[in-house]
């Protein structure tokens, strides 16, 4: 697993700072990560399935969202694995899919519901996802 974070980047939303995120990829430094790093995010990144679920689920302050490159994991059913088990460990966290089986971008409007999105989507698309999947995320100030 890496942790890695960069700063001053591109403009972010004040809601998006300092997200913990795990990113399940088989592309470490791959186009996901860069996005999610260049949002002001501290990103976990875990290339196998179990571990990073494990990671998680046993995580004692909790992440903001999980992030999947669904494609080199068995695509979309391997995500629905992967929230399944989520589920089953009494995870309550936001989801971003990213698959080539997606053909458009999907914002659902339902808290427990995942965002996904084409792996080809643009960084306007993709930024447009991340915010609304954290759009309920309170801000954290620090006196």
């Amino acid at each position: 697993m890496q942790t890695f974070i960069q700063t001053n980047r591109q403009p972010v939303q004040t809601h998006t700072l300092g997200v913990r995120v795990m990113l399940l990829s088989d592309q470490a430094e791959g186009s996901t990560a860069r996005r999610l790093a260049d949002f002001g995010s501290v990103v976990d990144v875990a290339d196998d399935l179990d571990e990073a679920l494990a990671v998680i689920l046993e995580d004692p302050f909790g992440y903001d969202l999980f992030v999947m490159d669904c494609d080199g994991f068995g695509g979309v059913a391997g995500a629905e694995q992967a929230i399944a088990a989520l589920i089953a460990g009494a995870a309550k966290m936001r989801v971003m899919l990213v698959s080539s089986e997606f053909e458009v971008p999907a914002y659902p409007l339902g808290r427990r519901t995942a965002v996904c999105l084409p792996d080809d989507v643009s960084d306007a698309s993709f930024r447009i996802g991340f915010d609304h999947v954290l759009r309920d995320r309170a801000a954290l100030t620090m006196n």
